[in-house]
C-alpha cells in the first residue's frame, strides 16, 4: 500500500472527517504493508504538532490500531517502544493522558505476563510522576486502576523490586477515590499489595487509606447496570483491613468505636470484620482489647439487634477464643483463654444462680461461642460449665427452668463434635456419666416438655462418636424406644423422631429388637405414630424384607376387615412404605431388595385383589393405589439399568402374560383391555412408576404394546379413573419414545384421529383428555409434531362443549405432576419449554379471543391464565402490555381460580410494571372493589383486598382520585362475616385513609 494512500486515511481521521483509518491501518500492518516503525515515522509530524487536540487525536488513532491488531503481530521490542514513548507522552497536557492511559492498559493487556521486563516498573513511575489521579474522569481513574490491577496479576515479581516506591505511589493514586466501580478495583489492588509487599513505612498510610470507608455506606441506583452491591464493596474492604498484622493495633480501636454505634450494619459489619481479622492480628493484639472487645460483644449477644448481629457476634467472640488459643503449649492454667475464660466466668457467674434465668442462655451462648474456637478452649469451657449446668439441674426444679438447663448441657457436651481426634471428646467422654443420670432421669418424667428436650438431648449426644460407652449408648436407646411404645402423648413422640434417625446410623443393630415390638401395637388408636417409627427402623438391609412383608401382610388383613378404621389403618401402611422409599435412598442393599422382594409382593397383593371373590374396594381405592404407586416410584427412580430390567420384565409379564399360574388367581388378570372391569384396569395406576421411571438411554421393549393398549384403554374403559391414568401412561411413554418412523406414523394417526373426533360439537371427553395427555407429552421434549396437536386445543377453546375441558388442558401442560413426566423420572424435559410453548401461542389466544363468542372467550382467557403462571417476572412483564385488556376481562368472569390467578398477575405487575397498571387503573379499581363483596369465593375477597392495598404504591396523582370511592366501599368489606376477610380489609382501608396524608404514602 503506497504511504500516501494511508496517509490520506489519516489525515481524514485527525479532521474527525471519517474514522476509517483505525481499520485501514490495522489491515495494512496485519498483509505486512505497514511496518509500525513505518506508521509511526510518517504520523510523526501529527504527534509534534503544535495543536494538543490534533496530538492526542493521532495517540487514540495509534491505541485504536494496537487493540485490534493480533497480539502476536507485536514483537517485544516494538512492545516496549511503544510502552516508553506512551509513557512519555503522559508528560504532555493533560487532555491527552486518557488516551495515553487507554493505551498502556492495551498494552498491558494483551501482553499479559509476557510483558516485556522493566515496562511494568515504567509504567507505573510514569503514572506515580505524572498523572494526578484525582484530576481525572471516572472512567479514566478506573483506567487508572484497571492498569494496576492488570500489573500486580501478571507481573508482582517486577513490581515487588520497586518496593515502597510502588506502595507510596499506589497510596496517593488511591486517596479519596469515592466512585464504588472504582473502589473496588482499588480495594482488590490494595488487598493483593498488602499481602505481598512489604508496607514498611507506610502501614499507617496504607491503613488510613482504605478504613476511611469503612463502614461501607453505599446504596446502589435502581436499575444500576454495573451490577456492583454494597456486599460486594464490604466483602472488599474486609479483605483490606483483615490482610495483615501490622492492621491490628490500628483496625481494632475502629472496630471497637463501630461496635458502639446505634446503627445496626456498622455493628454487623464491625463483628464480622473482627471474625475475619482476630486471626490474623494475632494473640498479643487481641489480648490487648480483649476486655472493651467482650463488653461490646456479650452486648450484642445478651440484647441483639437483630439475630443477625447476635450470629456475628458469636462469630467474632469465637474468632478471638481461636486467636487468644493460637500460643497454647502444653497443657497450662495461665495461657492467654484460660484467663479469658476466667474473666467471662467472673462476668456471668451471677447469671447462673439467678432462678428466673433471665441471662442465663445469653450467657450460656458466650462460652459456646469461646469453645468453638480451639480444642482446648472446648475442654476448659466443658470442664467448668458441665458440673456448673449439674448443679443448677439439681438446685432448679421448676419445669422450664429444667428445660433450658438440659438444652444447654447438651449443647456444652455436643461442642466437642468440632474436634474430633482432640482432647474435647475424652474430656466430654469422663463426663457423660453424671450427665446421662440427668438426662434418662427427666427422660422419665411424666411431665411432656422435659421429656420430649431429654429425649431430644440423647439422640443429639448419640451422634458424639467415640465417647459414649456401648453400654450408655443401649441404655440411651431403649430409654428413648420406651417413650415411644409407652407413651400416649404425640408431642413425646414426636420429640422421638430424629434420635431414632440418629439410632440407626449408630446402632443399627436394634431394628431388629424394636421392630417386632412396633408391628405389634399397630392399631387405629397409636397406628399412624408408630408407622412412622417403623418406617426408620425398616431402613436396614437385614430387615427390610420381613418387615415389608408384614406390613403388606396387615395391609391384606386390614383391608378385608370393616370399617372406617381399618381404612384408615391401610392408608398409613401405604404412606409407611412411602416413608421406607424415602429413608433407604442412598443404600443400595435395602433398595434392591424393595425392587427384587417387596414390590413384586405389592404387585402380587393388589392383583390377587383385584380377581378376588373376596374383593376389598379399600385395597382397590384410587388413595391406597396411588401411595403404593409412589413407593415404587420412590424406588424405581434409584435403580440401576440391570435392576429395572428385572422389575420391568416382571411387571411386564404379569400385566401382558396370560399365564399367571404362579400366583393361583382364579380369574383371568387383563388390566389394559378396555372390557375388563374397573377393580382391574384401575391398576394402570401401579403401571406408571414402572414404564414411565425408566432410567436414561433405556429403551423398553415392548413400548408399541404398551402404546396401543393403554391408547384403546383412554378411550374406551368405562371407568373415568382408569382413562384418566391410562392417557397419563401413554403421555409418560411418548416422552422418552426414540424418535423413528413408528412413532412418527403413531402420531399422524393420532393427529387424524383427534381431528376427526374433536369438532366443535364434540362431546368426547376422553378423546380430548388422551390429546391434551399426548400435547404435554410432545410439547416437554420439544417434538417437532407438537405443534399440530396444540393447535387442535386451540380450535377447540372455541367449542361451547368443550371448550373448558380444552382450556384446563392448557393447565395441564403448564403443571408438574409427581405420578408422571418430571424430572425424578428422567422425563424428556426441553429447556424452558414453557416460555417457549408461550412465545408461539400468546398471539393465536390473544387472536381467538377477539374473534370468540361470548359464551368462549372465557376458554381463552383461561388458557392464558394458565401460560402467565408459568413465566418468570421478567418475561411476564415484557409480554404484559399487549394481554392486559384481556386480564381485565379476566375479572369480569365467573370463574373462581381465573379470578384468582388475575389478580396474582396484578399484584406482581403493580410492583414491576406500574406504568402498565396505570393505563388502566380506572377500570381495573372498580372492578376489584365489586369483587371485595364477591360472595360465593372469600378467596377471590381476599385477594381483591391485596390487590387494592398495593395499587396505594402507584403515583398519588393517578389513584388519589378513586380514594373517596374507595374507603366508602372497604367501610362496608369491614363487617364481613370471615375473619381473613376482615383483616384484609383493615389493612387496605387503612392504607387507603393514609393516601396523600402526612404519614402515608404520598
Amino acid at each position: 500500500m503506497a504511504a500516501p494512500m494511508w496517509r490520506n486515511e489519516v489525515t481524514k481521521y485527525i479532521k474527525l472527517l471519517d474514522n476509517s483509518a483505525v481499520e485501514t491501518l490495522s489491515n495494512g500492518l496485519q498483509g505486512k504493508s505497514i511496518s509500525l516503525l513505518e506508521l509511526i515515522e510518517n504520523i510523526g509530524e501529527y504527534l509534534t504538532n503544535e495543536d494538543h487536540q490534533i496530538r492526542g487525536r493521532v495517540i487514540r488513532l495509534l491505541c485504536d490500531v494496537i487493540a485490534i491488531i493480533p497480539n502476536t503481530l507485536l514483537s517485544p521490542m516494538e512492545v516496549k517502544s511503544l510502552v516508553t514513548y506512551l509513557c512519555e507522552r503522559l508528560q504532555d497536557h493533560h487532555s491527552i493522558q486518557p488516551q495515553v492511559l487507554r493505551g498502556l492498559l492495551t498494552l498491558i493487556t494483551r501482553s499479559g505476563s509476557k510483558l516485556p521486563e522493566g515496562c511494568a516498573e515504567t509504567i507505573c513511575k510514569g503514572v506515580f510522576k505524572e498523572v494526578q489521579v484525582q484530576s481525572l474522569s471516572q472512567t479514566d481513574r478506573c483506567t487508572v486502576f484497571n492498569i494496576f490491577t492488570a500489573l500486580l496479576d501478571k507481573k508482582l515479581t517486577e513490581l515487588q523490586t520497586m518496593g515502597n516506591d510502588f506502595v507510596f505511589g499506589f497510596i496517593q493514586s488511591m486517596d479519596t477515590e469515592k466512585d464504588p466501580r472504582n473502589l473496588l478495583l482499588a480495594f482488590h489492588c490494595a488487598w493483593t499489595i498488602i499481602l505481598n509487599f512489604s508496607l514498611g513505612p507506610f502501614v499507617e498510610e496504607m491503613f488510613e487509606v482504605t478504613s476511611c470507608y469503612f463502614p461501607i455506606d453505599f446504596t446502589p441506583p435502581p436499575n444500576d447496570e454495573y451490577g456492583i452491591t454494597r456486599q460486594d464493596l464490604i466483602l472488599a474492604l474486609r479483605g483490606c483491613l483483615s490482610a495483615c498484622p501490622e492492621f491490628g493495633p490500628l483496625c481494632v480501636p475502629l472496630l471497637l468505636d463501630k461496635l458502639q454505634s446505634d446503627i445496626g450494619s456498622a455493628v454487623l459489619d464491625s463483628l464480622l470484620t473482627l471474625s475475619a481479622g482476630a486471626m490474623v492480628y494475632g494473640a498479643k493484639c487481641i489480648k490487648e482489647f480483649q476486655g472493651p472487645l467482650f463488653r461490646c460483644i456479650k452486648q450484642e449477644i445478651t440484647t441483639p439487634k437483630s439475630p443477625e448481629i447476635e450470629i456475628a457476634a458469636e462469630s467474632a467472640l469465637t474468632a478471638i477464643s481461636t486467636a487468644l488459643s493460637s500460643q497454647v503449649g502444653l497443657s497450662t492454667d495461665s495461657s492467654e483463654v484460660d484467663v479469658f475464660i476466667k474473666e467471662v466466668m467472673q462476668d456471668c457467674k451471677r447469671h447462673f444462680s439467678d432462678e428466673d434465668l433471665r441471662l442465663f442462655k445469653p450467657s450460656c451462648k458466650l462460652f459456646l461461642a469461646i469453645a468453638k474456637g480451639s480444642d482446648h478452649a472446648c475442654c476448659v469451657v466443658i470442664q467448668q460449665m458441665v458440673p456448673v449446668l449439674e448443679d443448677m439441674y439439681n438446685k432448679f426444679t421448676g419445669t422450664n427452668q429444667r428445660k433450658q438447663i438440659i438444652e444447654m448441657l447438651v449443647k456444652f457436651l455436643c461442642s466437642s463434635r468440632d474436634f474430633i481426634g482432640g482432647r474435647a471428646p475424652k474430656v466430654v467422654s469422663g463426663l457423660t456419666s453424671s450427665c446421662l443420670k440427668i438426662l434418662l432421669s427427666a427422660a422419665s418424667q411424666s411431665n411432656v416438655t422435659l421429656t420430649s428436650t431429654a429425649v431430644q438431648g440423647l439422640g443429639e449426644l448419640m451422634t458424639l462418636s467415640n465417647v459414649l460407652k456401648s453400654g450408655e449408648l443401649k441404655t440411651m436407646c431403649w430409654c428413648i424406644l420406651d417413650r415411644v411404645l409407652n407413651s400416649k402423648d404425640k408431642g413425646v413422640r414426636s420429640s422421638c423422631m430424629d434420635p431414632c434417625k440418629n439410632m440407626m446410623k449408630v446402632c443399627p443393630e436394634i431394628s431388629s429388637e424394636i421392630l417386632p415390638k412396633l408391628l405389634d401395637k399397630i392399631d387405629p388408636v397409636e397406628g399412624e405414630d408408630i408407622l412412622g417409627f417403623v418406617a426408620i427402623f425398616a431402613a436396614d438391609k437385614n430387615v427390610i424384607s420381613n418387615t415389608t412383608q408384614q406390613l403388606l401382610s396387615k395391609l391384606q388383613q386390614k383391608s378385608l376387615a370393616m370399617g372406617e378404621s381399618s381404612s384408615q389403618i391401610c392408608l398409613w401402611i401405604a404412606s409407611c412404605l412411602i416413608d421406607i422409599s424415602v429413608y433407604v435412598r442412598g443404600n443400595s442393599d435395602c433398595v434392591s431388595i424393595l425392587s427384587t422382594e417387596t414390590i413384586p409382593s405389592v404387585y402380587r397383593l393388589v392383583v390377587s385383589n383385584s380377581v378376588s371373590d373376596n374383593y376389598s374396594e379399600v385395597l382397590s381405592s384410587p388413595q391406597v393405589l396411588q401411595s403404593l404407586s409412589t413407593f415404587i416410584r420412590n424406588t424405581v427412580i434409584l435403580l440401576d439399568s440391570g435392576l429395572y430390567s428385572k422389575l420391568y420384565n416382571f411387571v411386564t409379564n404379569l400385566y401382558f402374560d396370560a399365564d399367571k399360574s404362579d400366583l393361583g388367581l382364579k380369574k383371568p388378570f387383563t388390566p389394559l383391555q378396555s372390557t375388563s372391569p374397573s377393580e382391574q384396569t384401575s391398576l394402570v395406576t401401579m403401571l406408571t412408576p414402572v414404564i414411565c421411571a425408566s432410567p436414561k438411554h433405556y429403551t423398553l421393549p415392548d413400548l408399541n404394546k404398551y402404546r396401543d393398549t393403554l391408547c384403546d384403554l383412554s378411550l374406551r374403559s368405562n371407568h373415568d379413573y382408569t382413562k384418566s391414568e391410562a392417557a397419563k401412561c401413554l403421555a409418560g411413554i411418548l416422552n422418552k419414545a426414540l424418535e423413528d418412523e413408528d412413532l412418527t406414523a403413531f402420531l399422524q394417526s393420532r393427529c387424524e384421529f383427534y381431528e376427526q373426533n374433536l369438532t366443535c360439537d364434540s362431546k368426547d371427553t376422553s378423546c380430548l383428555q388422551q390429546c391434551v395427555w399426548v400435547t404435554k407429552a410432545l410439547v416437554m421434549r420439544g417434538h417437532r409434531e407438537a405443534n399440530k396437536f396444540v393447535k387442535i386445543l386451540l380450535r377447540l377453546l372455541g367449542s361451547e362443549t368443550l371448550g373448558d375441558q380444552a382450556a384446563e388442558g392448557f393447565g395441564i401442560i403448564h403443571t408438574e405432576y409427581e405420578d408422571v413426566l418430571n424430572p425424578s423420572m428422567h422425563a424428556n424435559n426441553r429447556f424452558l419449554y414453557k416460555q417457549r410453548f408461550f412465545t408461539e401461542n400468546s398471539t393465536h389466544l390473544t387472536d381467538g379471543f377477539q374473534t370468540a363468542s361470548s359464551e368462549t372467550k372465557k376458554n381463552y382467557l383461561i388458557a392464558l391464565s394458565h401460560c402467565l403462571k408459568s413465566l418468570p417476572k421478567s418475561v411476564l412483564v415484557r409480554e404484559l402490555p399487549q394481554l392486559f385488556p384481556m386480564l381485565v376481562q379476566s375479572l369480569l368472569c365467573e370463574n373462581v381460580q381465573l379470578q384468582q390467578s388475575t389478580m396474582e398477575t396484578l399484584c406482581t405487575m403493580i410492583t414491576d410494571a406500574p406504568n402498565i397498571i396505570v393505563k388502566h387503573v380506572d377500570t381495573v379499581i372498580p372492578q376489584l372493589l365489586k369483587l371485595t363483596s364477591y360472595k360465593p369465593s372469600m378467596k377471590v375477597r381476599c385477594a381483591a383486598l391485596r390487590c387494592l392495598h398495593e395499587l396505594v404504591s402507584l403515583p398519588s396523582p393517578v389513584i388519589l382520585p378513586y380514594r373517596p370511592h374507595v374507603i366508602k366501599t372497604l367501610e362496608g368489606v369491614l363487617d364481613d362475616k370471615k375473619r381473613l376477610v376482615r383483616l384484609e380489609a383493615v389493612k387496605s382501608r387503612n392504607e387507603w385513609c393514609l393516601l396523600g396524608q402526612p404519614g402515608g404514602r404520598t
